[in-house]
């Protein structure tokens, strides 16, 4: 899987997640409704600056870059 393609699967399994606790129920911890606004504010810069901490984490772990 490259890098792209994972990047991608990371965040939607972690919205989808993060969603589902904030939709268990009202009294849901301020900690996952802090963590779905960072995830969207990471998103957000990520597209202006290209950079993303979980490429860094992905390469370090070896997962290969599209070479398109």
């Amino acid at each position: 899987m490259t890098m792209d393609r994972l990047l991608r699967l990371t965040s939607g399994v972690a919205l989808l997640v993060v969603f589902l606790f904030g939709v268990a129920g009202s009294n849901v911890h301020w900690f996952w409704k802090f963590f779905m606004v960072f995830m969207a504010i990471n998103q957000i810069q990520s597209a202006f600056t290209n950079w993303c901490p979980v490429v860094s984490v992905y390469r370090k772990l070896g997962v290969k870059e599209c070479n398109c």
